[in-house]
């Protein structure tokens, strides 16, 4: 596995209000703004309420039930940018999976989750029903070999992208 050493993005902002707000105009900017499409050419909505989810995690993800109670996750926060380069994904190795899941109001829901396997990051997608619009971004993480492990057991792999 060759770690494709993408940069994180570390502010000195002082205060918890003033850190989530430098961090949210990156995503405002560089996201919700812009147009983002993946390797494929497929534009990718990124909607700025989805912030609070995507860069919030559980402190225990095996028995959070996919409830966040860590308001702000660095670890998350830090790797904003690394979004776009999954996306893009030059120079590194993907998965990607096709998965159902059921939200939160017990529907069922298509996920498209790019694994990232240089550095175990994942992105995840589901489709859009937007004019224009392949995907909506969901979130995008870290995640350890046990996680990746275990989501994998339920999914069909539907693209490999990158070197052997």
């Amino acid at each position: 596995m060759t770690d494709p050493a993408w940069p994180l993005c570390v502010l000195a902002v002082d205060g918890a209000d003033a850190l989530e707000a430098a961090y949210f105009e990156i995503y405002r900017q560089e996201y919700v703004l812009a147009e983002v499409r993946d390797w494929a050419g497929r534009r990718v909505r990124f909607h700025a309420p989805t912030f609070s989810h995507a860069f919030s995690e559980a402190s225990n993800y095996r028995t959070s039930a996919g409830v966040h109670n860590v308001h702000l996750s660095l670890r998350r926060l830090q790797r904003i940018r690394w979004i776009k380069c999954a996306l893009a994904g030059i120079g590194v190795r993907i998965e990607v999976l096709a998965q159902t899941r059921q939200d939160s109001r017990g529907r069922s829901r298509k996920r498209r989750t790019l694994i990232v396997l240089d550095n175990r990051y994942v992105v995840v997608l589901e489709p859009c029903v937007a004019e224009g619009y392949a995907f909506d971004f969901v979130t995008a993480f870290p995640a350890e070999q046990t996680y990746l492990d275990r989501i994998r057991r339920g999914s069909n792999v539907v693209e490999r992208r990158g070197h052997k």
